[in-house]
């Protein structure tokens, strides 16, 4: 559930580059904490973004946009601050900014060492070529991985969204929420170190999902969802999809994190609540109280609760059940590189009792590691998968996919 290695001018993300278990190597050894926050104050001296900034109101009357009006702007525990359209997409991609209840919650004994505790946090939502308010459009809630943000599936030189789909069978929309450099797409059960948790799932599930349906020209039904994801996004869209049954009709993992009980695996949560606990964007990155101090264990217990309640969302063990992933028959797909070590491994682990409870599924893998550039044609391939295209090859010149 690593983060692609990025190879750009920003270099790599400081930290584990994963947001689920690590896989070939074992995770860099922790840092003292003055040496990450003097890094970051490094950012500060030159002028880098230290935080979101609040975001200001709608654009004024007259602005020049080409995004479509939202008639409920502020519903569902949503405050919309911002509605702007992000240059470069030819007016196909707009970011919204909100206040929520949801991000972040009070939490723990003590007062929030952060006032407020509401903080300004983005959605990504990419619309199809000549978007038609009075026709209805299918629905893909794109998950990002751990250490990255918002904008990791829509930026070029990442994830590209509007390249990426070009000559894909699918021709709807795009949602593409924060998550949370470590936020495991989970209601965290504890707290951070300042008395706060983010919610995630509350964010994501009982609060977007019915606010796009609410402000687009969507399918505003479980036929027409689908949830995808890389790295700690393949987990979430897993925990969602197991969760969330009458919502979502289609899954799709790249690389994706499938069992939280293995060593390995709690070791990158346990790394990653210490690199960046609650913090998401540039949001308490530079802020120890958004952190989680404590053994792996409570790390663990900090993000998903007592390890007797996981069968019900660890998506290895809810495979093994009798409801299993029987919900998205035909409309289940896994991806992973036989290079990503611990998690093609518990791909494989995912792959067996899906087969073993009639479960049919596209399961694609071959050469390759944790990379932006396979996860791209591993969501094409998906997008044909569940949109009838026919397609029955795998991506990245893989051999034939199994199911």
């Amino acid at each position: 559930m690593r983060t692609a290695q990025r190879r750009s001018a920003r270099g790599r993300p400081p930290g584990p580059q994963a947001a689920a278990p690590a896989g070939r190597r074992r995770p860099a050894r922790h840092r003292p904490w003055p040496a990450w926050c003097a890094a970051l104050a490094l950012a500060v001296a030159l002028g880098l973004p230290t935080a979101v900034p609040r975001a200001q109101a709608r654009p004024a009357d007259g602005t020049a946009t080409a995004l479509p009006p939202l008639p409920a702007p502020d519903a569902h525990g949503l405050d919309l601050t911002q509605w702007r359209e992000v240059p470069g997409f030819d007016g196909r991609l707009g970011e919204a900014t909100f206040l929520t209840d949801a991000v972040f919650a009070p939490a723990g004994a003590g007062k929030p060492s952060i006032d407020p505790v509401r903080k300004p946090v983005k959605v990504r939502i990419h619309l199809p070529a000549h978007y038609d308010p009075a026709k209805r459009y299918p629905v893909l809630y794109l998950l990002h991985g751990g250490a990255a943000d918002v904008k990791q599936w829509s930026e070029p030189g990442d994830g590209d969204i509007a390249h990426t789909l070009e000559g894909t069978a699918f021709d709807g929309i795009v949602v593409m929420p924060e998550g949370g450099k470590a936020g495991w797409y989970s209601d965290w059960p504890g707290h951070t170190d300042g008395n706060f948790a983010p919610q995630w799932e509350t964010f994501h599930i009982r609060q977007l999902l019915p606010w796009i349906d609410a402000n687009f020209a969507t399918r505003a039904e479980r036929s027409g969802r689908a949830v995808a994801g890389a790295s700690m996004g393949g987990l979430g869209a897993l925990k969602y999809a197991a969760a969330h049954r009458d919502l979502f009709s289609s899954v799709g993992v790249f690389s994706g994190g499938t069992d939280i009980r293995p060593a390995a695996a709690q070791r990158t949560v346990n790394d990653s609540l210490w690199f960046y606990g609650a913090a998401f964007s540039w949001t308490g990155l530079l802020d120890g109280t958004y952190r989680v101090t404590g053994s792996t264990a409570h790390r663990m217990e900090t993000v998903f609760g007592p390890a007797s309640g996981w069968a019900a969302f660890n998506p290895v063990q809810v495979a093994a059940t009798e409801a299993s992933y029987k919900a998205y028959d035909g409309r289940l797909a896994l991806y992973a590189g036989t290079g990503e070590s611990d998690i093609h491994e518990w791909n494989e682990a995912l792959h067996a009792p899906l087969t073993a409870r009639g479960v049919t599924h596209r399961y694609c893998t071959g050469p390759g590691g944790h990379e932006m550039r396979l996860w791209q044609q591993d969501l094409r391939n998906f997008l044909d998968y569940i949109h009838g295209s026919g397609t029955r090859s795998c991506p990245n010149g893989w051999a034939s996919p199994t199911s």
